[in-house]
């Protein structure tokens, strides 16, 4: 199951847009943690970097050098 949902998330558009949208959704509730004030040129360097570190974990994606063992 995780296989096929790291696939899905790396080969698919829609994977894609679940992955943006999960990201923003993690840095809205972060923004809005009241201790971190966090400000809105932060947030959209996060937005940006949260998406790119799942790239980056996700073993289905080949676009970081990232081979996956007996491919």
């Amino acid at each position: 199951m995780k296989e096929k949902v790291l696939k899905f998330i790396a080969n698919n558009p829609l994977g894609s847009a679940v992955k943006v949208g999960l990201g923003s959704a993690l840095v809205y509730i972060l923004n809005n943690v009241s201790d971190l004030k966090l400000s809105p040129a932060v947030t959209i360097i996060v937005i940006a970097l949260v998406n790119v570190a799942i790239n980056w974990v996700n073993p289905q994606d080949h676009r970081y050098g990232y081979a996956v063992a007996g491919e």
